[in-house]
């Protein structure tokens, strides 16, 4: 770890991306001014928790009705949600890079998680990226450091190995940080190099927060921070077994795809262990001047059936181009400043925490003559966040034309290499492979329903611009032609036949909503379960050869349940279809329901929407088959 450095001041915010503090609502006044003033009279400390593939909606304060997490949702409670954040990336180490260091991924070249998936007969060639936070740059601890701050990290590191631990970034303290992206085991002993096995049997989530609440309580004297990023809930799904139970029984009662037992145990043994924390807090008279910033590193996984959770009303998850891969939880508490219940809709990313917390260490001091000293740089260029003080206070303006992502990897989540861009309430996906584009409306379409990219074209350029001149801005590493490509497609991706048909089967389907789902052999074999008209499925299918398509399904419904209407959706294309009572759900028949037309090979998704449901389900679905004129 270096000590020189250059002193130069964050980047200001700029453009025309004026959020309005109008999207922050609140629903009660800021604490006593009593609080304020006991905040004023030292620097504040900080706790950060970083949890693991913690959904968005993963919470019950975010609208989960499975999962029991009144610790957390008591939190939030306490201090202002965030109802738009996103992470700096669709996986692990990117983002906590982010987070250390105020920038973007693509800036640092740390673009996937350590050590990546390995894709050499791929279509593109992913570039030599970094696979380590280098010492060059300046850490959320070191930031801080000048105020006299003393810094802990205890649990999930992943940012290189021994040479690269908290240790050499400024923290005095790291308990369980490796260049281990998940757990061995959560229960002792762990086979973590940095943290020494406990009792046998004893739960890592619950051994993170003794040693949390030991350094809290060591550190009471002097102005603190606790980067606490958590190992749970990734996988293993490893669970106490009495919690394991609990949530087999209610799950029972409880169908939809957020009813897995052991991610729900898992979820609430971290919910207990932030009780924990902040019971100790109060214990120890720090609560009122704690800032306490609770997020996630990346969207909820999805990628088994069913399981181990569900973004419920985002699409996909963990390792996708989509909301579900990116939006995360956030809730921020600061006594005396945040109005407690607020929420705020302004989009934020991984890369404001860094400004934000030196913002706040700065004006809690007291008052100086002169300017707030400036944050340290050194590194890899400016920081590119903003500090979101204006939105926690509900004061001053917070300005930003734009957010970016850059993601030039493959995971088996379903992303391939791809870069993003979100304006105000438009988001541009740019897929790397065959420069094709995505453009969705996330106001009128959260979900990311309906492309309008062949629609608005005028838009899909001037965004695709953007998000061009600013990867030569950060200097984004690019993928590249490979020449070992074997020809294949991702696998998630549906391919035709030999003789171009394509049959998109229920067991490849991508169900969205919380009942709707694929129903396996030997009984069933078809989409089913779908008893809410919100929810919908959806296919991602190769076309090699342009031209018409006949459409094809092969449907059932229950007796007297016929009559849905729904849409099956490719782009700006709709087909219109009245599902047809067959007098049982399992009593299929094949229906010619109309014809698609593809002017282009390329990447396509077929969506199906109902629009009414009029009887108990929308309908069983087993296949749709597109068959070339």
């Amino acid at each position: 770890m270096s000590t020189a450095r250059s002193l130069v001041p964050i980047r200001p915010a700029s453009g025309l991306f004026a959020m309005a503090l109008v999207a922050c609502f609140v629903s009660a006044q800021p604490s006593s001014a009593s609080a304020l003033d006991a905040a004023r009279q030292s620097p504040p400390n900080f706790v950060f928790i970083l949890v693991d593939d913690l959904g968005a909606t993963d919470l019950g304060c975010t609208g989960s009705t499975f999962y029991e997490t009144p610790h957390i949702d008591k939190l939030a409670s306490q201090g202002m949600r965030f109802t738009q954040a996103y992470s700096a990336c669709t996986v692990c180490s990117p983002t906590r890079a982010a987070v250390m260091t105020g920038k973007y991924p693509a800036r640092l070249h740390i673009t996937d998680w350590i050590a990546g998936h390995k894709r050499p007969t791929a279509r593109l060639k992913v570039p030599d990226w970094t696979m380590h936070l280098p010492h060059e740059e300046v850490s959320l601890a070191e930031a801080l450091a000048p105020a006299g701050y003393v810094s802990a990290s205890i649990g999930k590191w992943h940012l290189g190995g021994p040479e690269f631990r908290p240790e050499s970034q400024g923290f005095a303290l790291n308990v369980a940080g490796s260049d281990k992206g998940q757990p061995p085991s959560y229960f002792s002993p762990y086979r973590i190099s940095t943290i020494s096995d406990g009792p046998a049997g004893e739960y890592l989530t619950d051994r993170e927060a003794d040693v949390a609440i030991e350094f809290v309580e060591a550190s009471r004297d002097k102005p603190f921070l606790l980067y606490w990023p958590r190992h749970a809930v990734h996988t293993p799904l490893q669970a106490k077994p009495e919690l394991i139970e609990k949530y087999r029984r209610k799950a029972e009662q409880h169908p939809g795809p957020q009813n897995n037992p052991t991610y729900a145990a898992m979820i609430e043994s971290l919910d207990d262990s932030v009780g924990r924390l902040l019971s100790a807090l109060e214990k120890f008279g720090l609560a009122d001047r704690t800032v306490i910033f609770f997020t996630s590193d990346n969207g909820g996984l999805t990628i088994q059936k069913n399981g181990p959770t569900s973004n419920l009303g985002l699409r996909a998850g963990k390792g996708s181009t989509y909301e579900g891969g990116t939006r995360v939880p956030l809730i921020v508490r600061w006594p005396g400043t945040v109005a407690p219940g607020s929420t705020c809709g302004v989009p934020m990313m991984s890369i404001d925490y860094l400004p934000t917390m030196v913002e706040i260490a700065e004006v809690s001091r007291p008052a100086a003559p002169s300017p707030p000293t400036p944050l340290p740089r050194r590194g890899n260029g400016s920081v590119d966040g903003v500090s979101l003080v204006p939105l926690l206070k509900q004061s001053g303006t917070f300005t930003r034309e734009t957010l970016y992502w850059h993601y030039p990897h493959y995971h088996p989540g379903g992303a391939t290499p791809y870069g993003a861009i979100r304006q105000g309430d438009w988001k541009l996906i740019e897929f790397y492979e065959n420069d094709r584009h995505e453009l969705f409306n996330l106001k009128d379409d959260p979900e990311e329903k309906q492309n309008l990219a062949n629609q608005m074209t005028p838009r899909v350029a001037e965004l695709a611009a953007k998000l061009d001149a600013w990867r030569k801005e950060v200097g984004a590493q690019m993928p590249s032609s490979n020449n070992d490509w074997d020809g294949q497609l991702p696998a998630a991706l549906i391919v035709p036949a030999a003789n171009g048909s394509i049959t998109l089967h229920a067991r490849d389907v991508e169900t969205h909503g919380t009942s709707v789902r694929y129903e396996p052999q030997p009984y069933k074999n078809t989409v089913g379960y779908w008893t809410k008209a919100d929810d919908w499925v959806s296919w991602d299918f190769q076309v090699t050869e342009a031209g018409t398509f006949s459409v094809e399904i092969l449907q059932g419904c229950g007796k007297g349940s016929g009559g849905s209407e729904v849409d099956f959706v490719v782009g700006n294309q709709s087909l219109k279809v009245v599902v047809q009572d067959t007098g049982g759900f399992q009593e299929f028949v094949r229906r010619e329901i109309g014809q698609l037309r593809f002017e282009k090979p390329g990447r396509y998704t077929l969506s199906v929407r109902p629009k009414t449901k009029p009887g108990v389900a929308v309908m069983d679905l087993r296949q749709v088959v597109l068959t070339k004129k």
